[in-house]
């Protein structure tokens, strides 16, 4: 039986003493796209982080029955008063102007990722660097090695967390909200640019999203959550078919071009109301 690239049996995240995500499991395949979709407060960034290793002891208390990388127990590697990234994760955040360092460079931000054993030199670090940046569709990299990230725009920041995240070449890819603040062009682009190198690097990847249509076209597998609960898990292809009155009526409140004919557009309280009814 193939051992799964992430497993989480009954995993529960608590603020303060309060349940935030109630007992939750799902297992992540090798060189699988899964998809967190919900409403905000959901629980779907705090399960990410969770994952990634980001709640620490002070903040947040996780605890699970089983919480595995390819075999790996996570939790017994012990809550660590500054998070750090976890062996074999990397996470992209939300917000790529915070999660950058605003004084250093990036060529400074990527070179501290490589390992000093792979690449000995500076010059080797700094070609392995402007490399990663190629991959991510950066065409001019030895330029943006030397720009700051206030710099930047914001899709070329998105590009460069990717590009860090990507460097150490990990098992497992979190993306947390990573098209939050682009347009929807770019969104596709990003999302485009990121399965694929996940694709091309046999890594697996969960990505955390409010948009149920990049869901469905660039995810394997979709869970659903609500109130701190995966209340479905449901293959892309079949979410049309979903079973749950939530996730149906996610899909009801997507934008269509026929919805925008509509002078009230549909929400998703309203939307329940009409699901409970039935």
């Amino acid at each position: 039986m193939t051992v799964p690239v992430l497993e989480v049996v009954d995993l529960t995240i608590r603020y303060g003493g309060v349940e935030k995500v109630h007992p939750t499991s799902f297992t992540v395949g090798a060189a699988e796209r899964v998809a967190i979709v919900g409403e905000s407060g959901s629980g779907k960034s705090s399960v990410a982080n969770a994952l990634g290793g980001f709640i620490p002891p002070g903040v947040g208390e996780v605890s699970a029955t089983t919480l595995s990388l390819t075999g790996r127990a996570l939790l017994d590697e012990g809550p660590r008063r500054i998070p750090s990234r976890r062996q074999g994760i990397s996470m992209i955040f939300q917000d790529a102007m915070s999660s950058l360092d605003p004084i250093w460079s990036v060529g400074s931000q990527l070179t501290a990722i490589l390992p000093k054993s792979e690449y000995k030199s500076r010059s080797a670090r700094t070609a392995a660097a402007a490399e990663r940046l190629a991959q991510v569709g950066i065409v001019d990299p030895r330029r943006v090695l030397s720009a700051l990230p206030g710099q930047l725009s914001g899709g070329m920041r998105q590009r460069v967390m990717m590009a860090i995240a990507l460097a150490s070449a990990p098992e497992l890819l979190i993306a947390d909200e990573p098209t939050s603040a682009l347009d929807a062009s770019l969104a596709v682009s990003v999302m485009e640019l990121m399965t694929g190198l996940t694709i091309d690097s046999g890594a697996s990847l969960v990505f955390i999203t409010h948009d149920i249509a990049l869901a469905r076209r660039f995810a394997d597998k979709i869970l659903v959550m609500r109130g701190g609960d995966i209340v479905e898990t449901v293959a892309a292809r079949d979410l049309e078919h979903a079973a749950h009155p939530y996730t149906r009526g996610l899909l009801e409140c997507m934008p269509t071009l026929s919805s925008a004919q509509l002078e009230t557009l549909p929400t998703l309280d309203t939307v329940m109301v009409e699901e409970n009814a039935a």
